[in-house]
């Protein structure tokens, strides 16, 4: 789909509109935003027949949104035609809705752009169609009062300059006329008349005589009288003007302190109050769906906005995904809570239980027994025979120092709940490389293996993360293809020492030659391969047994038991 291409819009343009008391950085912002986001200007198009000169309603929306204090001009500082929307945001943003949406957009890009057009079409929907034909008049006069303030100014700037001109000219006149009245007071002898007409001319030095000057300067003296009277009318015009719009404004505002004006301010307070609700609903599903599916803030970039806005409406809009983001939600939470945990050492112990004489580690029961008369004698023989049951420690290894290869069963077997498990499963496997930037491949498979990536140092973006979890299959099952690509990215990819991570129900066999192939392999490279048994429904492990170093069922339980499990696959 061929994008539109968006109009050019100054940030002279728009100030001139705002209401608000954004600066030229933050209307640069905007404007950035303006050319990568394609509804903003989509939005401007649409508002022009509602409220005129929409451009500045919505860099005012993105500023009173983004901005951690913004403010509303004083009545005084806006023109007759912006005061109308300047009350609509006042009172909106002395609602407390504005309030709780402020408190998520501040300072952040995706969630002030997606509030500014949730805010927007709001807006320019609620307001009253006969509010919207007085917006276009006083549109109207306001650009008349403008081009008559323009033409006004002009016209008092060019009689300024003309009786300058004037001025000067008056001012050569005298001078020069004096020495002539002087010399024929004297009783000197005057020129002849052929000489009179070469002075008059040229004056001998190529000067201006005096009849010149006084000629020029009636000229101008006239020329300035024009022009006074001229910029006097213009300015008659541009006040008239200007009164006319501001009876238009007072028409649809009330006027001041009036019942009238009184009801246009609870009227315009209830349209903003309704727009700052329905931003703030959409804003929180939003800034919901970017914390269950892992998005930081920093991939929110201007250059990704658009990319970003299209992956949540995608999400918004399928069912499936939608209510699949709430199990994502939880599964990402744990990962990130144990991808940021302060144990971060190459091993964790944990306690396992021995037998023997040992008794500074016996358990409490088996002391207790030994000192009860009733139980000590049967306490006596198990010591006796190294039976008594003592604590002990053991060290497993964690999963996951290494790069991670997730195989993901995407058969027919796997629908429905069990997809769902394990598309969470995965990407929060993903999100957990992700926070401690290790390399994470991924390997979805049936038959045959249908998808095959890697992700040097847990690089993934939305856009990556979307395509895992829409991505589907659905024929038979093949553990053969999938293991054996991991080996080859293992040895190819620069995964080495990879951890390899089997989702699946179990529905498969393998042949005796790969399974010697396998365990030999896994020998060679250090592998281990650890099975999450989606048990939802019909599952076997007797296949993975025969490979696997661990196996973890996951049923569909509640956030606190499935935590105690997934916690050992991270």
């Amino acid at each position: 789909m061929e994008t539109k291409k968006v109009k050019p819009l100054s940030q002279k343009e728009v100030g001139k509109l705002l209401v608000t008391d954004a600066d030229a950085f933050m209307v640069n912002r905007y404007l950035r935003h303006r050319e990568t986001v394609q509804r903003l200007p989509e939005l401007e198009e649409q508002g022009q027949s509602v409220v005129p000169g929409s451009e500045g309603v919505l860099a005012d929306l993105y500023h009173s949104l983004w901005a951690p204090e913004p403010e509303v001009k004083e009545e005084s500082e806006v023109t007759p035609d912006r005061k109308y929307w300047r009350e609509l945001l006042l009172r909106t943003m002395q609602s407390s809705a504005y309030e709780e949406l402020h408190s998520q957009t501040q300072l952040k890009e995706l969630q002030s752009i997606l509030g500014t057009i949730a805010m927007g079409e709001g807006v320019l929907a609620m307001i009253p169609e006969e509010d919207k034909e007085q917006l276009q008049e006083l549109s109207q006069a306001q650009q008349e009062t403008d081009e008559a303030s323009n033409a006004a100014q002009q016209a008092q700037a060019n009689a300024d300059a003309t009786q300058q001109l004037a001025d000067a000219a008056q001012g050569q006149d005298t001078g020069e006329s004096q020495p002539e009245q002087s010399q024929s007071q004297a009783g000197q002898p005057q020129p002849s008349q052929q000489e009179s007409s070469q002075e008059q001319s040229s004056n001998g030095s190529g000067q201006m005589t005096a009849e010149q000057a006084r000629e020029i300067a009636n000229q101008l003296a006239e020329q300035a009288a024009k022009a006074k009277a001229n910029a006097k009318m213009a300015q008659q015009k541009a006040e008239k003007a200007k009164s006319r719009t501001e009876e238009l404004s007072e028409a649809l505002l009330g006027k001041p302190d009036s019942q009238e004006a009184f009801e246009k301010q609870r009227e315009l307070a209830r349209i903003g109050l309704a727009a700052a609700k329905k931003a703030h609903k959409e804003v929180k599903e939003i800034s919901d769906t970017i914390e269950m599916w892992g998005l930081e803030a920093g991939e929110l970039t201007r250059e990704s906005i658009s990319e970003v806005l299209e992956i949540l409406e995608r999400i918004k809009k399928n069912p499936v995904l939608k209510k699949f983001s709430s199990l994502l939600g939880r599964l990402r939470k744990i990962a990130a809570r144990k991808a940021r945990s302060k144990d971060s050492g190459e091993s964790v112990r944990t306690t396992a239980t021995e037998t023997g004489r040992d008794l500074k580690r016996a358990v409490p029961a088996e002391l207790i027994a030994l000192t009860n008369p009733a139980l000590r004698v049967k306490a006596q023989m198990r010591w006796a025979r190294g039976e008594l049951r003592l604590r002990g420690q053991k060290t497993k290894h964690k999963l996951g120092h290494g790069p991670v290869i997730v195989c993901e069963d995407a058969s027919g077997s796997m629908g429905g709940s069990k997809q769902q498990w394990a598309k969470a499963l995965i990407l929060a496997m993903a999100h957990y490389a992700k926070i401690q930037k290790r390399s994470f491949g991924w390997i979805m498979f049936d038959s045959r293996v249908q998808a095959a990536k890697t992700y040097p140092k847990g690089v993934l973006s939305a856009k990556d993360l979307l395509e895992i979890a829409e991505s589907r299959a659905g024929g038979g099952t093949d553990f053969e293809s999938p293991l054996r690509k991991a080996i080859e990215m293992i040895k190819n990819e620069g995964l080495k020492k990879a951890d390899i991570l089997l989702v699946t129900d179990g529905m498969c066999a393998v042949s005796e030659e790969f399974l010697k192939e396998l365990l030999t392999v896994k020998k060679a490279l250090e592998v281990n391969i650890f099975t999450v048994l989606v048990n939802v429904g019909e599952t076997t492990d007797k296949t993975v047994q025969e490979f696997s170093d661990r196996i973890i069922p996951i049923s569909d339980l509640s956030a606190e038991e499935a935590e105690k499990k997934i916690i050992w696959i991270l």
